[in-house]
């Protein structure tokens, strides 16, 4: 649940989160809900040298990154997204505006790589909205992240990303499974209308936890 703090900001837990209101505006659909804090509880298994975020939206995840690894770096396309994170002070993070991870160097792994994207399916009678729609099964956008997340993984390093039942999860488990990738299930938060799930993607089926 998410709970509006008495300056107006955000709060979770021990989090909060002051919004600027220059920017607050602009990232409002990217105000953390029930997926965002199902993957936030989700790091705590999670500990290393570096990460990456792609996607950052509100920055919530890419707070905590911040706090469990040595070097963290965050993408979104969304330069609002960005300049909010920029201006929070505890948010130690290098971030770059890009679709994906596509301005990122392949020379430089992650033993980290989260990633919540758009799972809807997509209906033709509705307008397009890249930030909620993951494709005609909902899955699309999921696997078009793991392939480009792949080359950035480092050899014992995990990806974490979000799915919901709403999308086709057995196309995505398929691509995994021909891609030659490990796959186990971390995290699961059933709610009234879907099922949200944490999938823990690597080469290994034995990853370095808390190192």
């Amino acid at each position: 649940m998410t709970n509006k703090s008495s300056e107006g900001g955000l709060s979770y837990k021990n989090l909060n989160i002051e919004l600027d209101q220059s920017v607050s505006r602009k990232i409002l659909r990217y105000q953390p809900s029930d997926d965002t804090y199902l993957m936030l509880d989700s790091l705590a298994r999670y500990r290393g040298k570096s990460a990456l975020e792609i996607g950052i939206g509100s920055g919530v995840i890419l707070r905590e990154l911040s706090k469990r690894f040595s070097v963290v770096v965050g993408t979104d396309i969304d330069y609002a997204a960005l300049s909010f994170c920029n201006q929070s002070n505890d948010v130690k993070a290098d971030l770059v505006c890009c679709d994906g991870a596509k301005a990122l160097a392949t020379s430089q792994k992650y033993d980290l790589i989260v990633g919540n994207p758009p799972y809807l399916p997509f209906d033709d009678n509705d307008i397009f909205d890249r930030t909620i729609y993951g494709g005609i099964t909902g899955s699309e956008t999921a696997i078009e992240f793991l392939k480009s997340a792949i080359c950035l993984l480092s050899q014992h390093g995990a990806i974490l990303i979000l799915l919901s039942s709403l999308s086709s999860l057995s196309q995505f488990y398929r691509e995994v499974a021909l891609l030659g990738l490990s796959r186990r299930t971390i995290s699961r938060k059933k709610l009234f209308f879907e099922t949200l799930l944490v999938e823990e993607i690597s080469f290994f089926h034995q990853q370095v936890h808390n190192r």
